[in-house]
């Protein structure tokens, strides 16, 4: 060998070693920032899961969705933030309480997970894990897609919603809006999903001129195309129940059939 052959193969191996302790090093920051941002393990934010049940057209409870609650220091609870920071782990942790004072009935339970939660390894554990613990009832995973998900993150997520929907869960799509980003960002996902639920927070307008993308009857006419059930989420009134009525969605979900629930003291609390 030469000795420019010698300073090119030191040079490529010097490249080589710096590439390598610099993504050492981000991989170390991103790392220290994910476990920072991770405040939801800290076992001393008390946490508790609420239930709000659902009903259909009779007024006939036809499930219960599990809402997380952080408790405050003025003593309310409140929708903790950063909830893809809570391990799989203590959601079973937490919903074993709530389990034990849940009715043993054929309704659906629903739970409401992160992108990070459904991927991870403990994703198939937890569903077979809840699935044992609330039959007769069946276990609904409700998703929120906030963002788009990269294509090249797609496939596991697939795989996953496809081996648990295969042990019987089934799989939802949470607070779909009226932008044409709502509908973008899960179509790619509609082949796989049981429910799509609509909040009606995202539709009422203050201004009648204001111009929405998709409106209620869309998601009905989408859902009722792709074979997917619909289900109407922030009922607070006679109007609202009514605007359900007309465009015959069955499955209603709201203040005016009940705020979350406290299952520890059975006593309503606000959002």
């Amino acid at each position: 060998m030469s000795l420019a052959q010698l300073e090119q193969l030191l040079l490529w191996l010097t490249l080589i070693a710096a590439l390598g302790i610099v993504s050492i090093i981000a991989f170390y920051f991103w790392y220290s920032r994910k476990k920072s941002n991770n405040y939801l393990e800290n076992q001393a934010i008390e946490l508790r899961y609420f239930i709000q049940k659902q009903v259909d057209f009779h007024g006939q409870t036809t499930g219960y969705e599990c809402l997380l609650r952080q408790h405050n220091p003025d003593g309310s609870w409140s929708l903790p933030q950063q909830l893809d920071s809570l391990p799989l782990q203590r959601v079973i942790f937490l919903l074993e309480d709530t389990f034990r004072v849940l009715p043993s009935k054929e309704i659906t339970l629903s739970i409401n997970l992160e992108y990070d939660q459904i991927v991870s390894p403990e994703f198939h554990y937890f569903v077979r894990w809840a699935i044992s613990k609330i039959t007769p009832m069946t276990l609904a995973v409700e998703f929120t897609v906030n963002r788009p998900i990269r294509r090249l993150n797609r496939a596991l997520f697939l795989r996953r919603i496809r081996e648990a929907r295969a042990y019987g869960m089934r799989f939802d799509i949470d607070n779909v809006g009226s932008t044409l980003d709502s509908l973008k960002n899960i179509q790619w996902l509609l082949p796989q999903v049981d429910s799509l639920k609509c909040s009606m927070r995202s539709f009422r307008k203050a201004d009648a001129s204001v111009w929405l993308d998709l409106n209620l009857q869309f998601w009905n006419r989408l859902s009722q195309d792709n074979h997917i059930q619909l289900i109407l989420m922030g009922v607070e009134d006679a109007a609202d129940e009514q605007l359900a009525e007309q465009l015959k969605i069955p499955v209603r979900q709201g203040y005016r059939f009940g705020r979350p629930i406290n299952p520890q003291n059975q006593e309503g609390q606000d959002d």
